[in-house]
């Protein structure tokens, strides 16, 4: 909340002095100014966020860190300091919300990670830079036919169109 300059917080305690909007409403919207400031500023550029998270292994849930590291362009899933896997950006397809704390990693040719954030805001946190992960990887992977072809870049006037299914950016039509 401090993140913003003081005209921002101004404005929306404002609101909730209106009853415009309460206060649970307004942490939201400092929380959504916070990251719209960061994507204008780009910082996620060159920046590395460490969560603590919990990966069910054998039949109970351990205790890891997942590291973004937007240097590297890697997520890193760090055991007791070690780095037990990475997954370059390239890999990660779709992060699927699930109840209360807990979220899928779902990657290319890989099975999914099902985690478990600490917090609901650690939770929000970790969804919104994968999601930033998954549009930067739907503006530079090839798109596919059904056929498993790659597509040609060329305008196509008959043929056959997929819908390309991703859970935080907008619907695709792909050759």
């Amino acid at each position: 909340f401090f993140q913003l300059s003081q005209e921002k917080i101004l404005k929306i305690m404002n609101m909730v002095k209106n009853k415009e909007v309460s206060i649970e409403g307004a942490l939201h919207l400092a929380q959504k100014e916070v990251y719209a400031e960061k994507d204008s500023q780009d910082l996620l550029t060159g920046s590395q966020f460490n969560f603590v998270i919990y990966k069910y292994k054998h039949y109970r849930w351990q205790k890891r860190i997942l590291q973004i590291d937007f240097n590297t362009k890697t997520i890193f899933n760090i055991e007791k300091g070690i780095i037990k896997k990475q997954f370059p950006f390239s890999q990660v397809k779709a992060c699927e919300d699930t109840e209360r704390r807990r979220f899928s990693i779902v990657f290319h040719g890989r099975q999914d990670y099902e985690l478990e954030a600490v917090s609901l805001d650690d939770k929000r946190k970790i969804i919104y830079l994968l999601s930033r992960v998954i549009q930067s990887n739907s503006y530079k992977r090839p798109a596919e036919s059904c056929f498993g072809r790659p597509a040609e870049y060329d305008v196509i006037h008959e043929g056959l169109l997929d819908l390309q299914q991703n859970t935080f950016t907008s619907a695709e039509w792909v050759k």
